[in-house]
């Protein structure tokens, strides 16, 4: 099934989890135009508007070049040394790389140049503490991040989670920050 998406110039890419697939499509018309093969699973896509960026639930984050979907570096995620795991679906924000760490509800904060992480979003208050549990039963974890480079709006969401939620700009500042939403959720 598909998993990570991104845009780029007047494509989207697209992964699939396990097939070691992805598919290219005009971002005008949605239409196919391309597809490519690479390693491994894959978990999350993102640009920084020149390259492309996946994860496959390891430690590490293959930058890829969009011409050929050649891997032209891999960057290794640490916190204080040690590689951290289960990097799952990723966004660009404001030259960070920010990436879901599956099963925590943490995201990590990553510096594209050296693979530091250097800080970290807790997003796993938004919902209530019943509404996690219900959800986690059935695999109801963060997993979703987007940013509005041109309005500055920071959204995240999980499988099986019941709303997008808008977060506040403290998340873009701080090294710690604890998600807080910024408006109401939306159904």
């Amino acid at each position: 099934f598909g998993e990570g998406i991104a845009a780029l110039g007047d494509r989207i890419y697209q992964l699939t989890w396990k097939s070691h697939r992805g598919f290219v499509y005009d971002a005008r018309t949605f239409a196919p135009v391309d597809s490519f093969r690479y390693d491994g699973e894959g978990w999350g896509l993102t640009s920084d508007g020149t390259r492309l960026y996946l994860s496959d639930g390891t430690s590490s984050v293959r930058v890829i070049d969009p011409n050929g979907f050649r891997v032209v570096r891999t960057i290794r995620v640490t916190e204080a040394e040690t590689p951290v795991h289960m990097l799952n679906e990723l966004e660009w924000v404001k030259g960070e790389l920010w990436a879901n760490v599956y099963w925590t509800g943490l995201i990590a904060r990553i510096d594209p140049a050296n693979g530091r992480v250097i800080g970290w979003v807790d997003v796993r208050q938004l919902l209530p503490q019943g509404e996690r549990k219900r959800l986690e039963s059935r695999g109801g974890v963060a997993n979703g991040i987007a940013y509005d480079s041109a309005t500055g709006q920071l959204l995240v969401t999980g499988k099986y989670w019941p709303f997008v939620f808008q977060l506040d700009n403290a998340a873009l500042r701080s090294d710690r920050a604890t998600a807080r939403v910024r408006s109401a959720p939306r159904e």
